[in-house]
């Protein structure tokens, strides 16, 4: 429907549900009843995407609510020369389908025009996303035994070993309290990711914890006199404690670890919040551990994710990587292969 065609509607009965108000005004009243159904990042998101495809329409003098599909089309031919990601388009698309459906209007989405402009550029671009460079185990290790001494150490010692062995995104992590620990007379325990991104209904999963990291978890609790309430919290100078990390100091607080640690500049500035996610999947995948198991230890729904952090070591494994080995062709240029002893 065109900017045309809703001056005509304002004259009718239908008039008052057609004003054009904007995809932020319905997505506002749909975020007011989604409200504990999505992730506060998922609903900010939603909202600073309506407010770029409005000001893209505003800024080319055509209507956003209803939109015409043909605008939407052009909208993402405009988002792929800015350089936008097709992950990052088919959200603000999904979020424009969105705004319609809370307004009681019509899909524009789902017409052939948008269709075709996703699979244009599904064709014209790579749908590949960079991955965030891993903190693996070894990682992990060189920094607890370098960190020194300190409150900012304990906890890094600590929020890195939960990080690791939970595969606990940024938003878990922080929502940890010391209620959801379980903590076993052997030295092990166990820790309850109690709400995750995938897991709307908040059935939660246990996660296993390891002698060594309730070792460090135990530290840090002693040493920041915490016995109750959030695990991780903000540290005001050396030694104040501050109130529960935010789901965004986390990619920091790992970026420093990776330059304490020495990595190159190039690999600390690809160093994110889920670095520790693809650090221990690929970490598991290296181990030979079923893929199930490493699905259901990360939380995931699907096998996506976890094939895709681990692709570098399973391309390692591959059926061309062994077919190498056994005709000598990964051979070292120092030592001779059959047909050279021959």
């Amino acid at each position: 429907m065109t900017a045309n065609n809703l001056t005509e509607l304002d004259k009718g009965p239908a008039a008052p549900r057609q004003i054009v108000q904007g995809p932020l005004a319905a997505l506002l009243e749909w975020q007011a009843m989604a409200e504990g159904a999505y992730s506060p990042n998922t609903l900010r998101a939603q909202k600073a995407d309506g407010a770029i495809f409005q000001t893209y329409c505003e800024s080319h003098g055509v209507a956003y609510l209803p939109a015409d599909p043909m605008t939407i089309r052009a909208f993402i031919e405009d988002r792929l020369q800015a350089g936008k990601k097709p992950a990052t388009i088919k959200r603000y698309v999904a979020t424009i389908a969105r705004a319609h459906t809370a307004a009681g209007l019509l899909n524009p989405c789902s017409s052939e025009a948008v269709r075709l402009g996703l699979k244009k550029m599904g064709r014209e671009t790579s749908a590949r996303q960079d991955q965030a460079h891993p903190l693996g185990w070894k990682d992990i290790k060189e920094f607890i035994g370098s960190a020194g001494e300190g409150l900012r150490a304990d906890r890094e010692r600590a929020l890195l070993c939960m990080a690791y062995e939970t595969l606990a995104r940024r938003s878990e992590l922080v929502t940890l309290e010391v209620r959801d620990l379980d903590l076993h007379p052997d030295g092990t325990g166990q820790a309850l990711i109690r709400r995750g991104k995938t897991d709307a209904e908040g059935e939660g999963r246990m996660a296993y914890l390891s002698r060594e990291t309730v070792r460090w978890l135990k530290v840090w609790l002693e040493h920041a006199a915490i016995d109750q309430g959030p695990i991780f919290r903000r540290l005001i100078g050396q030694a104040q404690l501050g109130g529960p990390l935010n789901p965004g100091s986390i990619a920091p607080i790992f970026k420093r670890v990776a330059q304490w640690i020495g990595m190159p500049a190039r690999a600390v500035n690809r160093v994110s919040g889920h670095s520790t996610r693809v650090g221990a999947t690929q970490d598991l995948a290296a181990l030979d551990i079923d893929l199930a198991a490493i699905t259901q230890a990360g939380g995931w729904k699907s096998t996506r994710m976890p094939l895709q952090y681990a692709e570098k070591i399973n391309a390692a494994r591959s059926g061309m990587a062994r077919a190498a080995a056994a005709a000598g062709r990964d051979a070292r240029s120092d030592q001779p292969t059959e047909d050279a002893e021959r």
